[in-house]
């Protein structure tokens, strides 16, 4: 596991990202970033501040919007 500020989050592949959700829960915070030059979204959850990364992956829009909408 990676230890990385979640503000700068980038994706691999490079090009800047932007964090468009983010719901925490204990220690735990799900983010979803979303790249505007290849139209993809990654969802990361990670653990506490400028934490580990804990799930890294790529998701549909759809799902993106699921997840956004969906209350704890």
């Amino acid at each position: 596991m990676r230890n990385i500020t979640l503000d700068n989050y980038n994706f691999y592949a490079g090009g800047e990202t932007r964090k468009i959700f983010s719901v925490a829960y204990e220690d735990l915070t799900t983010l979803i970033y979303y790249q505007d030059k290849d139209n993809k979204f990654k969802l990361v959850v990670a653990k506490e501040n400028d934490p580990p990364i804990l799930i890294e992956k790529g998701i549909t829009r759809a799902e993106a919007f699921r997840l956004m909408n969906t209350r704890p």
